[in-house]
């Protein structure tokens, strides 16, 4: 149970690890990943991710792959999206002038593994998800959360590095 008064703190993954999101056959065409890998399903507040640091990585992976296969490709194998937490802090979308805050952490609930992380895109404090209008700027300029969520997709695209992993 968490007692700390700094719930930040003990969500937060430091900038230097990296964390990697497990991929479905779905995801490529011709072995290209494509970016619709990186997208919130309705409803979703964050997309989720995995830190291959914490020692149940392997066995929280097996796990998820073995019920769902999709994510199983030849040879026993699964396929993962490397990225660095703090290049994916780095990444610049605004709507207006706002920026998007783009964190990565650790949402503690009995349903997830060990292993289990979240990326998620907030505005103005709130996380965003599809379907939503965002209001910015002196205006109140309305911008769809899914264009910005679109832009965001791109970006953990162009971080990622594609690995193939044997399952244990």
């Amino acid at each position: 149970m968490n007692t700390s008064d700094n719930q930040e703190e003990i969500n937060q993954i430091p900038s230097e690890e990296s964390v990697a999101r497990i991929l479905s056959e779905e995801w490529f065409v011709k072995d290209k990943l494509l970016s619709f890998a990186f997208a919130l399903e309705a409803g979703e507040t964050y997309l989720s991710v995995n830190r291959p640091v914490v020692e149940t990585y392997d066995s929280d992976v097996s796990t998820f792959v073995k019920k769902h296969p999709s994510y199983t490709f030849d040879n026993n194998c699964y396929r993962r999206a490397l990225m660095n937490v703090g290049a994916i802090r780095g990444i610049d979308v605004k709507v207006g002038e706002t920026k998007m805050k783009i964190d990565v952490e650790v949402e503690p609930r009995a349903a997830h593994t060990k292993s289990h992380a979240g990326i998620f895109t907030r505005f103005q404090n709130a996380n965003i998800k599809k379907g939503q209008l965002l209001k910015a700027g002196p205006t109140s300029e309305e911008v769809s959360a899914d264009t910005v969520l679109l832009e965001v997709r791109k970006e953990l695209l162009a971080l990622s590095t594609v690995e193939e992993c044997k399952l244990v």
